[in-house]
């Protein structure tokens, strides 16, 4: 009963608060939508790759099922998972096939996002600085997060990921305040980000553990229960799509496969792990090509940094193995082949590199540029953008957050991170850390405006 108490006083402070300031709160929240409106508007930025998430948009409502195809005999797909061309198609049966209007509704999921933060800022915040916590934290994601305002721009899952990474986080506040049966909705929201972003595996990873965590800490029937039921919730979720999967290809895909690349496509799993031995952030982004981008003969290896290579011998075989490839425009199995045995080498020859350096590198690399850029000067204005925030994100995480849900964030934050720093460079792939991160600096700018109140109440006694 005391946790039922507290949740129900959790939950009534923050409606309080929300209505006790809610003309400031709108005027925020308006401004918001506003700023992610013009930059929908604006500064729309196609991406290569949303056609995956389009096409089947388009297939579903015109009755084709979910297919990437755009003629017949539209074959069903899998290398996509259902919720985001869902959410596509949800947007163009009521504003047409206009992605202008999938950036908006994108802007206004995202402005969503923002209360989510002040939720998760005004609940795990000392009772001191709670009002304070909410409020930065819900301006700094409203107008300064630009690493994750960024993406409501690109029609791809970005943004609903964020969201649904938050409202799990939120959802598990309130959880955590509760009876079991509310890790029922928690697990329901991690299967949505499941079905929207493959890689929410970590997410629903990150859950597991924590429950884990929680079973050993209360060494009661409680927290399996939990567990259980978490479990249970992400499972039905998936299960449509699973079923689906089995009927459709005979086999069993609870997820999309692991490249993203359509059925049958061949994956250079070679060229891949030669791209790892040296790659540390998207500056030299433009390797990938080679896999992507079929056709193109426009790869010189006189791009790529003198890091990349052991010796002069190496830089050779290398510039010999993409001329082969610029003759063909198709990473073949015996190029990548070849690229794979030189990827060996170079781990054999310096394996904490491979193990140690390079996935520190990565880590650093994504948390602080945000995404792709060239431009030297681009990427220091960036880093000077999103340094302080991560600094006083994590301080306020470190110094003010208690108790289980400390332990949570954590495992978001570190399995996360500690994955795609061995097996990506992309900055993407971490975006769904930084509204928790940005939770932990609406903390810290609370802590210092009370710190400034009480020097300037002592300056104006003396």
């Amino acid at each position: 009963m005391q946790n039922e108490t507290n949740s129900h006083l959790g939950d009534r402070h923050f409606r309080e608060f929300l209505f006790t300031h809610r003309k400031l709160i709108l005027i925020i929240v308006v401004l918001a939508a506003a700023w992610r409106i013009f930059l929908a508007i604006e500064f729309p930025h196609p991406a290569v790759d949303e056609i995956r998430y389009t096409v089947p948009a388009v297939n579903i409502l015109a009755g084709h099922g979910f297919s990437v195809d755009t003629a017949e005999p539209y074959l069903p797909s899998e290398h996509t998972v259902p919720l985001y061309p869902l959410f596509i198609a949800g947007v163009y049966a009521v504003a047409g096939e206009r992605d202008v209007a999938v950036r908006i509704a994108q802007g206004g999921v995202d402005v969503v996002t923002c209360l989510l933060v002040a939720f998760i800022a005004f609940n795990l915040a000392p009772a001191s600085l709670q009002g304070s916590a909410a409020f930065a934290a819900l301006i700094i994601y409203g107008f300064l997060s630009w690493f994750t305002v960024f993406w409501t721009r690109y029609v791809l899952t970005e943004t609903l990921a964020i969201f649904l990474t938050v409202l799990a986080v939120a959802l598990s506040i309130w959880a955590l305040r509760g009876q079991p049966w509310r890790w029922l909705i928690v697990g329901a929201i991690c299967g949505l980000a499941l079905l929207t972003r493959a890689d929410a595996v970590v997410l629903v990873f990150a859950f597991v553990l924590f429950l884990m965590f929680q079973i050993v800490r209360q060494r009661s029937s409680t927290g399996v229960i939990a567990l259980i039921l978490f479990c249970s919730a992400t499972a039905i979720i998936l299960s449509p799509w699973i079923v689906r999967n089995y009927v459709a290809f005979h086999k069993f895909q609870p997820l999309a496969n692991a490249y993203g690349r359509p059925r049958g496509e061949y994956v250079p799993l070679g060229y891949i792990l030669w791209i790892r031995t040296w790659m540390t952030d998207e500056s030299t982004y433009h390797a990938h090509d080679l896999i992507f981008h079929k056709g193109n003969r426009d790869f010189d290896p006189s791009q790529l940094p003198d890091g990349v290579f052991n010796s002069a011998e190496e830089r050779q075989t290398v510039n010999q193995l993409i001329a082969q490839y610029n003759e063909k425009g198709e990473m073949t199995p015996e190029l990548s082949d070849k690229f794979g045995a030189l990827a060996q080498e170079r781990i054999r020859y310096a394996p904490l590199r491979y193990y140690v350096w390079l996935p520190l590198k990565r880590a650093v690399s994504m948390w602080l540029t945000g995404f792709v850029t060239t431009n030297p000067l681009h990427m220091f204005a960036r880093i000077a953008l999103v340094l302080p925030i991560l600094i006083a994100g994590f301080i306020g995480l470190a110094v003010w957050l208690r108790g289980p849900m400390l332990v949570l964030i954590a495992l978001i934050i570190l399995t996360r991170t500690i994955l795609f720093a061995f097996l990506g460079n992309e900055a993407r792939f971490i975006v769904e850390c930084y509204p928790l991160v940005i939770a932990g600096c609406g903390f810290t700018v609370a802590a210092l405006i009370r710190f400034a109140a009480i020097r300037r109440r002592r300056t104006s006694i003396t």
